[in-house]
């Protein structure tokens, strides 16, 4: 057995820095505990830039297999306690000057004593089974979790260094499955996304050079097309049912947190056993809007495959498409059209609504039947392969998280667990 102290070669608390440069300041990317999961997905456009006084960076600056833990900070639902493994790709991202936040510290192993993609997963484990909550603390104000106690007194059991790595390397290996899988996801969209630009902001469609563009109140447009209403071209515009949340339920609600970054997302929506009236029962091609309060108004995604049964709060607005045929076109108008929602909102702070009406009453470009359905039938096969994707992630992550616990308590072989590996 051993605790975590001996295993390192350094540790020390993030800098948060200043916000502007300075006399002997260096610039550098700072990762907070918020970064955490969009960095580990390769996403690095939320991790602000700093500027720290020299002698912090040269003290402070991460190198790859670095370990950050969140020290301070969290959430009722998210103690502290989290980590996240610094990469030799997340440095490719950042940049070498990366550090982390103050409310975080990095922890740097001696390769000698333990391999440092094992450790992260070994902590990630122990905080997935709630083991590091006995170090979360909150009295008053901000949330801390007592390090120095942790690292001194938390024993675990460390397997040979040789068996480590492999461990490491088999979840490892399901996490760059992953980031493969969301680097396609990100090329698909784009395409879809510059394919409506070509064909709808540019109006270099099909058949454009015989085509006139006319000038309009509104704007450019090509001769036959209009601009419409939502309400006017769409099958059903409304708000969802105040759920009746019930654990035993077998049908799923969904709120206004499921939908972030333009993607609907289950893993978060509650069971409820309201029944729902049919016309609010969610359809593939169903375009969901976030309709109440700050922060999450606007936001918009769109159904594919749905569980039978789901439905929407009273804070979420479906907007229908009136064929299978028009569900691309809609749904990609309505995502351009996200930051109109956002700004739309009526109402006090914290109270900010999106009313039906307002919705109904935005209007958008809407071309001949012919084009809507000929745009359908080219971005519906990459839009189809983004949610195969999207679901071949979710399935490998569970498998990921189905094998940490079994290889770190010994329930599972290396070898066993390499042959699931080489199935996936």
């Amino acid at each position: 057995m051993t605790t975590l102290s001996p295993l390192l070669l350094d540790t020390r608390d993030g800098e948060w820095g200043k916000g502007e440069p300075g006399t002997d300041r260096v610039e550098m990317r700072v990762i907070r505990g918020t970064d955490f999961d969009s960095v580990r997905q390769g996403q690095v456009g939320s991790v602000p830039t700093r500027f720290l006084e020299r002698r912090h960076a040269d003290r402070k600056r991460l190198q790859p297999w670095d370990i950050i833990i969140e020290t301070a900070g969290g959430s009722p639902d998210r103690p502290t306690g989290r980590t996240i493994l610094v990469t030799p790709r997340t440095i490719e991202l950042l940049g070498r000057d990366v550090t982390c936040a103050s409310f975080a510290r990095f922890l740097r192993v001696n390769p000698e004593a333990a391999d440092a993609a094992y450790l992260f997963w070994l902590l990630q484990h122990h905080y997935e089974c709630r083991d590091l909550l006995a170090f979360h603390t909150q009295h008053t104000g901000v949330a801390r979790f007592q390090y120095t106690t942790f690292s001194n007194s938390f024993e675990f059991e460390l397997p040979s260094l040789p068996t480590q790595r492999r461990i490491a390397s088999i979840l490892g290996a399901y996490d760059d499955l992953i980031q493969v899988n969301r680097r396609r996801i990100a090329v698909l969209e784009e395409m879809a996304r510059g394919l409506f630009e070509e064909w709808f902001v540019r109006f270099r469609f099909p058949g454009h050079e015989a085509t006139v563009i006319e000038d309009t109140p509104n704007g450019p447009l090509p001769n036959g097309w209009s601009w419409e209403p939502i309400g006017d071209v769409s099958a059903y515009v409304n708000r969802g049912i105040p759920p009746k949340y019930d654990e035993d339920a077998e049908t799923l609600v969904i709120s206004q947190k499921c939908i972030r970054n333009q993607r609907l997302s289950l893993a978060l929506a509650r069971k409820q056993s309201k029944k729902a009236p049919p016309e609010k029962v969610v359809r593939a091609g169903d375009v969901l809007i976030n309709s109440t309060g700050t922060g999450t108004l606007g936001r918009v995604a769109q159904a594919e495959d749905v569980p039978l049964g789901l439905t929407v709060d009273s804070h979420v607005t479906i907007v229908r498409p009136t064929s299978s045929e028009d569900r691309d076109f809609l749904g990609l108008s309505l995502f351009r059209m996200q930051p109109n929602f956002e700004r739309l909102g009526a109402g006090s702070t914290n109270q900010t609504e999106l009313s039906r009406s307002v919705v109904k009453s935005q209007i958008l470009i809407w071309p001949p039947a012919d084009i809507r359905a000929r745009f359908g039938r080219t971005v519906r096969p990459m839009r189809q392969a983004v949610e195969q994707l999207t679901q071949q992630n979710a399935n490998l992550a569970a498998s990921r998280d189905l094998l940490l616990p079994r290889l770190i308590s010994g329930q599972l072989s290396v070898t066993q667990a390499e042959r699931e590996l080489e199935a996936a």
